[in-house]
């Protein structure tokens, strides 16, 4: 397994390449029923995700950096490969699963709104409040998208769960976008940032 690791200069870049990368990994649930490639936030803190994207792969890393998305991205200097390395040379401090924390989504607050106009409870004001402001109270980095198919605009809420031993499974899959979720967490290797 190889680990490459991507810059991205702004919060902006980061939302176009989380949006490549989930164009790659969900045609690869499309053709082959899973996705093998994992990402994760090595410079996550409790407020963002930081600049730098790694995404965890089986060996073939030149399907990431020669699909276009990747590579429109990539050539326009948006975001930047910062370096290729195998799994096998790093020495792990510990283990961690990034996870997509869908619970949060119900109360961003277009959603809210589209919960409460179509409530038919007598409370609808107080319900949207209660979803708004618990969105707005979320510990979790956050990373705003747009829907490809609807343009639907989401935020997806980055949960992390750590652990001091790596996952026992043979053969890592993430969801569409390259995470885990909190029923089968996807252990990865994390050095220590210095």
């Amino acid at each position: 397994m190889k680990i490459l690791t991507f810059i991205s200069p702004s919060h902006e870049n980061t939302s176009a390449l989380i949006k490549a990368l989930h164009s790659l990994f969900s045609a690869s649930i499309k053709n082959t029923g899973s996705n093998p490639y994992g990402i994760a936030f090595p410079a996550i803190q409790s407020d963002t995700v930081g600049q730098l994207i790694s995404v965890y792969c089986p060996e073939e890393v030149d399907v990431i950096l020669t699909y276009p998305n990747i590579l429109s991205l990539l050539s326009k200097k948006k975001v930047s490969c910062a370096e290729i390395k195998s799994i096998s040379n790093i020495k792990p401090t510990y283990y961690r699963a990034f996870i997509r924390d869908r619970k949060l989504e119900r109360g961003a607050p277009i959603q809210a709104m589209k919960r409460m106009m179509s409530s038919d409870k007598e409370n609808k004001e107080q319900l949207a409040k209660a979803l708004i402001g618990r969105y707005f109270q979320s510990p979790l980095p956050q990373i705003n998208l747009s829907s490809q198919s609807n343009q639907r605009v989401f935020t997806l809420n980055i949960g992390v769960q750590d652990s001091h031993i790596p996952s026992n499974q043979e053969v890592f899959s993430f969801n569409s976008y390259g995470l885990s979720s909190y029923k089968n967490p996807m252990y990865l290797p994390v050095e220590c940032m210095e």
